[in-house]
């Protein structure tokens, strides 16, 4: 509701003639003496009294006997004005207001919104017209539905965590429990308990970010890392004849892990028999210092996961893998033998992206006993690391890894939610 002010009849006709006190100092004003008689200023105005009563209060004039003297001419009277702007519908100051609203010369009214629509042009149907009933009395503007509108962008999930959460909840659905591991992670897990060996390139600093403080991490369970020890220098009790040597003081090194496998090793050391059968993933973040371009970034998120039960086979990991790669809209995906230092057989993942062709998604495998008897694993378990941003990119439709890290607007802004 708006509170409003419109003139009274006697307000009108000040506003049209002037205020008593106006005219009266305009008469005086007009004198050669700037003088009139008591008498002769009565007879000329009307509401002579009110008028005399506001010209001394203001002090424009002063009463000698029988005469009435101009002292101050006051050019513009505030009230006059207002009543000026009242009528044209202009806000006035409070004070003003008050003095009218005392001298009734104003009164309120008070006007609904809806009430001011009647009779124009209205573009919305509010809840009040239609409760008031004035839908009715109001015209409605058609709607040219070819006038081009301001475009809204209201906020929503970035489209590559949406892909990232819609893979957790698959994989939560089918069973699988999430896994976490820190950033900064021991050699030890990253390569050395996955049984990669000490002199294999991938330890070099062209391949992994190496922490230059603190260098080294603490050895928590030294019998592991004793069954570990053997197994690369002679296999151990897994029938392998193992590297022939091993770099413990390389193993303690701390690094930024480069493969979610490494929260896989963790995960296995600490499983016992009652737990079986196990499914395990993580979806986190790794680092490489690879040359970047359009399909390699230093920074890249993993999807790694374990399957631990007894009777598992080659022909269950193709499956999980395949089901995986569909959930991203892959509709092409095949399967190319590969070699890892941690999994026999072994496998790598291939899946036909827009722009780029067929590429790697990820490895995978069934992870070698050198791996899993130290752990205390004696049961097969099925592994695998997909690259989840080149499976996004088919689901996304790009072809540069780069955009799944992009702060650039237009882009967030304009891509469509993912379905």
């Amino acid at each position: 509701m708006v509170q409003k002010y419109e003139l009274t009849q006697e307000g009108k006709e000040y506003l049209k003639k002037g205020l008593p006190e106006k005219q009266l100092v305009e008469i005086l004003n007009k004198q050669p003496m700037k003088s009139l008689s008591f008498d002769e200023a009565k007879k000329s105005i009307g509401n002579f009294y009110i008028g005399l009563q506001w010209a001394l209060k203001n002090k424009w004039i002063e009463s000698y006997g029988k005469d009435l003297v101009l002292i101050k001419y006051p050019g513009k009277i505030p009230e006059q004005e207002a009543l000026e702007k009242i009528e044209r519908g202009e806000e006035v100051e409070q004070n003003l207001v008050n003095i009218l609203l005392q001298r009734k010369l104003i009164r309120k009214i008070v006007v609904s919104e809806a009430d001011k629509l009647i009779g124009k042009e209205v573009t919305t149907l509010t809840p009040q017209l239609l409760k008031s009933g004035l839908w009715k009395q109001v015209k409605f503007k058609k709607y040219d539905v070819n006038i081009p509108v301001p475009k809204v962008y209201p906020g929503k999930l970035h489209p590559y965590r949406q892909i990232i959460e819609e893979v957790r909840e698959k994989l939560i659905g089918l069973g699988f429990v999430e896994a976490k591991g820190p950033l900064v992670e021991l050699n030890f897990w990253n390569a050395d308990a996955l049984f990669m060996p000490s002199d294999h390139p991938a330890r070099g600093i062209h391949d992994i970010f190496i922490v230059k403080e603190p260098k080294q991490g603490k050895v928590i369970d030294e019998n592991l890392w004793k069954r570990v020890e053997e197994t690369h220098n002679k296999g151990w009790i897994t029938g392998s004849r193992g590297w022939g040597n091993w770099n413990f003081e390389l193993a303690k090194r701390l690094i930024l892990r480069s493969q979610t496998t490494a929260v896989s090793a963790r995960t296995l050391s600490k499983l016992k028999r009652d737990d079986l059968p196990y499914k395990m993933f993580v979806i986190d973040r790794n680092f490489r210092p690879d040359v970047i371009d359009s399909k390699h970034f230093i920074e890249f998120d993993q999807c790694e996961g374990i399957v631990v039960g007894e009777e598992l086979n080659f022909k269950n990991l193709l499956g999980y893998l395949k089901e995986i790669a569909e959930t991203f809209g892959a509709e092409r995906v095949r399967f190319k033998p590969s070699y890892f230092p941690f999994t026999e057989p072994s496998v790598e993942g291939i899946a036909f992206i827009k722009d780029l062709g067929w590429t790697e998604f990820g490895g995978a495998g069934i992870f070698r006993p050198e791996v899993t008897y130290p752990l205390g694993i004696e049961v097969p378990v099925l592994a695998w690391g997909l690259g989840i941003g080149r499976l996004a990119m088919i689901k996304l439709g790009i072809s540069d890894i780069r955009y799944l890290y992009s702060d650039n607007l237009s882009w967030l802004r304009n891509k469509e939610m993912v379905r």
